[in-house]
């Protein structure tokens, strides 16, 4: 049997929870394939902090480092971030973590993927006519590098001191709310966004789907360079791909239309960010949004659900463990174990289409006796793999 180690972040809030359930899932559906999963503990999150002094610890970062792929729990709570986050801005974990790792392991395309089902049209935050009977696939593919969120830090040493004074550039952790006038520096690179589309038309190729560029280009200089590289890469090597192109406010607009965003949408990192999580709550809750950060170079990735630490919710046995035990699945197909993420995928939909539910998916029409905590979900999922 294949032995594949991965970096695992139980993280904070439900992370730990949810992660035990997503963990053995995706060991048992490995074996499908003949791979062993060993998983390599790398605390990060305020849970590391205790111990480490540090939400990032570099013990862990070198782990992820070495191994390449990260199964990620979520990081984040604002019982700390509003206590030792105050005293020690650098150490708030959601960008000491995510941002470091993305940039460090060059993440640049996030998958997350949103399939509405007509079968499952209860589950949706749309009506039901809203989803044909083929159901609708959209394919959000977040330019997760440069942009706004990393441009401060990426291009004051560049820029130079006397400069970032003038115009307020600095990090977020320098912020006193005493300036008088205060920056974020966005950028793209010719090379990168060149990289990021020819990986978002192969992948649109693949799978059969338009590519449906989302940017600001009536507004924002970056924009009319991020449309017009599109446009290159389309008309030079991708004219068999069918291509449209939405303002990013027209694209929000659409998120509880699904059949109007149906494709590849391809989107900046602040855009792909917000679209992505209001297309979840479209599709029925964060909690069954999955997710996956992929360097195109090296095949390095993480695999991270979108539906955050949900603190409130932790050792309550109420948090939705889909969006995570879905983007086990999509660690799986990563590795090879092709079989093995089917097998999930499969698992989750019979359990969705025999009427069983977590709370947030739950509606009045429910049998009360299917509405399950996070342990029981992932133990029926668990069931059918």
């Amino acid at each position: 049997m294949k032995k594949i180690k991965i970096a695992l972040t139980k993280g904070d809030g439900v992370g730990p929870e949810i992660m035990e359930i997503a963990v053995a899932i995706a060991i048992e559906a490995a074996k499908k394939d003949g791979i062993k999963i060993e998983f390599a503990p790398a605390p990060m999150g305020w849970n590391a902090y205790e111990k480490y002094k540090d939400t990032l610890p570099k013990e862990s970062l070198q782990i992820v480092k070495e191994l390449g792929i990260l199964f990620f729990g979520g990081v984040g709570d604002p019982q700390y971030d509003n206590t030792i986050g105050r005293k020690h801005p650098e150490m708030m974990p959601e960008a000491r973590c995510l941002l470091t790792i993305r940039k460090e392991l060059g993440l640049l395309l996030n998958f997350r993927p949103m399939i509405f089902y007509k079968a499952l049209a209860s589950l949706a935050g749309v009506r039901k006519e809203r989803i044909p009977e083929q159901g609708i696939q959209q394919h959000y593919v977040r330019f997760l590098l440069e942009d706004e969120y990393f441009g401060n830090k990426d291009l004051r040493s560049e820029i130079g001191q006397e400069i970032c004074e003038k115009f307020g550039v600095k990090s977020k952790e320098k912020v006193s709310g005493n300036e008088l006038i205060i920056a974020d520096i966005a950028y793209y690179k010719k090379e990168t966004v060149e990289k990021y589309f020819r990986a978002v038309f192969l992948y649109a190729r693949q799978i059969g789907l338009p590519v449906i560029c989302v940017d600001k280009a009536n507004v924002l200089t970056r924009y009319v360079f991020w449309r017009k590289i599109c446009q290159k890469i389309h008309e030079q090597e991708f004219v068999d791909v069918a291509l449209f192109f939405l303002y990013v406010d027209s694209a929000n607009a659409l998120l509880f239309t699904p059949e109007k965003l149906r494709g590849v949408i391809a989107c900046g990192n602040a855009h792909g960010d917000i679209l992505s999580d209001g297309a979840a709550e479209a599709m029925g809750s964060l909690g069954m949004m999955c997710s996956s950060a992929i360097n195109p170079d090296t095949n390095a990735a993480m695999f991270e659900s979108g539906a955050g630490t949900a603190p409130l919710l932790a050792r309550q046995d109420k948090a939705n463990p889909i969006g995570r035990i879905l983007t086990a699945a999509m660690m799986l197909r990563h590795i090879g174990a092709e079989n093995g993420a089917q097998a999930i995928e499969f698992a989750v939909n019979k359990v969705l289409l025999q009427g069983f539910r977590t709370f947030d998916i739950a509606s009045n029409s429910d049998d009360p006796k299917k509405i399950l905590g996070t342990k029981a979900m992932g133990e029926k999922i668990f069931c059918f793999l």
